[in-house]
């Protein structure tokens, strides 16, 4: 027997006149904010933290400060033009803190001179910013001139540049950046691109973490789940390890670990002694991706209970927490201070970079165990 289909016609939705509908870019283009591609350039530049370096290092400059010239106010504003290989840079500052300038510049509305006045007051500008050029040409940025210096009204069109802030010692710099030229905004972006990121000092003060891996075991979630305070674990802290508490005491070999589980760590091997480590290799960085002693098996025909499952347990010790700058100084033969004796830290247990307990290390008869102080919560997924 065949089945009926019944189909039901369906209205046309409500919707726009597809007249109507226009793109967003045609539409409201008026409404959004236009950033030219150069002046996004030099946001960028201006707010790069390696430039600040820069002119710090090469002229002890300090309180870098950059913002949007739309509150520049000047007593009298003066445009100076810089000219670099047929490139512009346009620069508006306070005359008034420059006497000597100001006495060269002419007004913007002014008649022409004649040649030999404009000759003379170009060849006095020259010199008296000479020393801004000698700075320039320190940095890198060759071949500047001065094409024009002229009093100038602070316009919407300087208002839209970058008002730029710093001191030189005790002399304060203040200025407005705005039309600059291709080649300008190139030769800063590669002395920017050449200068050291300047939070390396703050960066070589973090302080990483370190462990000492002193011992491994595999364990299944149901024997994790069973195990309560008190409780001792056994073999699972490794042989050379346990003879460092014999008598007399040799030294062990083991890993120890700076970083974070799941993220790229610094590795190096090291002699332990009851109370320091001494790094015996060089240092390398790596990813734990897997468990050094867990057995490889064929798969199963058969389903196993997720309580059976095997976990890698490794038996790990706090130890000394270094900052960046001394762990890029670690070499063979360095020689790190425990914070406390062996024999009385911590254990961590951790599987997969989770801690789930912690312990202390105990003898039983010849052999070294951990006795469970705190297991994850029991209500908790192990």
């Amino acid at each position: 027997m065949e089945s009926a289909t019944c189909t039901l016609p369906l209205a046309p939705s409500p919707g726009p006149d597809p007249a109507s509908v226009r793109p967003l870019a045609t539409e409201h283009a008026a409404l959004l904010p236009a950033v030219a591609p150069d002046t996004a350039r030099l946001a960028r530049l201006l707010a790069d933290k390696r430039l600040s370096a820069l002119l710090m290092l090469a002229f002890d400059a300090s309180g870098w400060s950059v913002g949007r010239a739309t509150d520049f106010e000047a007593q009298t504003p003066g445009l100076i033009e810089w000219r670099r290989g047929g490139e512009r840079a346009a620069v508006v500052v306070d005359l008034a803190r420059y006497p000597a300038l100001a006495s060269t510049a002419t007004a913007h509305d002014a008649p022409p001179q004649g040649e030999a006045d404009a000759v003379l007051r170009s060849a006095v500008a020259s010199i008296l910013l000479d020393p801004v050029c000698e700075a320039l040409d320190t940095l890198g940025i060759d071949r500047v001139k001065v094409a024009a210096l002229q009093r100038q009204p602070v316009t919407d069109e300087i208002r839209a540049g970058y008002r730029i802030a710093f001191k030189i010692g005790e002399r304060p710099v203040e200025f407005v950046l705005g039309e600059i030229g291709e080649g300008w905004l190139a030769k800063l972006e590669q002395l920017v691109a050449a200068q050291c990121m300047p939070f390396t000092t703050q960066v070589s003060q973090l302080t990483v973490p370190g462990r000492l891996q002193i011992g491994e075991k595999v364990m299944s979630v149901n024997t994790l789940r069973s195990l309560r305070p008190g409780d001792v674990i056994l073999r699972a802290v490794q042989p050379a390890v346990a003879a460092l508490f014999a008598e007399p005491a040799e030294p062990a070999a083991a890993s120890v670990i700076w970083g974070s589980p799941g993220t790229r760590q610094l590795w190096c091997a090291a002699r332990i002694d009851p109370d320091r480590l001494t790094l015996t290799g060089d240092p390398y960085m790596a990813y734990e991706t897997h468990f050094q002693d867990s057995p490889i098996s064929d798969a199963a025909s058969t389903p196993v209970e997720i309580s059976n499952l095997d976990l890698p347990i490794k038996v790990e010790i706090d130890t000394v927490s270094l900052p960046v700058a001394q762990l890029s100084a670690l070499r063979p033969g360095y020689v790190l201070e425990l914070p406390v004796p062996l024999r009385e830290a911590r254990i961590r247990l951790v599987s997969y970079g989770q801690t789930v307990g912690f312990g202390e290390l105990v003898a039983v008869g010849d052999h070294i165990g951990v006795r469970v102080l705190q297991m994850s919560s029991q209500s908790d997924p192990v």
